[in-house]
């Protein structure tokens, strides 16, 4: 099956990007919640997309960047509300495998808007 270049970016993205993911909803679940490893791999998550849309080198991707603001800023509307955007569940277990993939699709889609809006 041959895939377009988008979903191909879009695909590359979600595998780089997976243990971060991953990481992130750990930090939110409850009895878990650690507020420095979430905005480390907020951080993390902003920095990857951008350097993989410009085409930069990851380390010289971090919070100084020019787009940085607008993607951190963009994609709080999903971090900031996790419960109420992809169901995160504020208390008991969260079903990671179901999470993870809806969590990647809004902020996938909120970090290229926001970077699209920043040209």
């Amino acid at each position: 099956m041959k895939m377009s270049y988008p979903k191909r970016f879009r695909h590359a993205c979600w595998i780089s990007m997976q243990h971060h993911v991953y990481r992130y909803l750990m930090n939110n679940a409850e009895g878990r919640w650690d507020g420095a490893l979430k905005a480390h791999n907020h951080i993390e998550l902003c920095c990857f997309i951008i350097a993989a849309w410009t085409g930069e080198e990851r380390d010289s991707v971090n919070t100084i960047h020019p787009l940085f603001h607008a993607v951190h800023e963009g994609t709080q509307e999903l971090t900031g509300y996790l419960d109420e955007v992809i169901g995160f569940p504020l208390t008991g277990k969260p079903d990671y495998k179901y999470l993870a993939p809806k969590f990647f699709d809004v902020f996938y889609r909120m970090a290229l808007e926001a970077m699209e809006g920043n040209k």
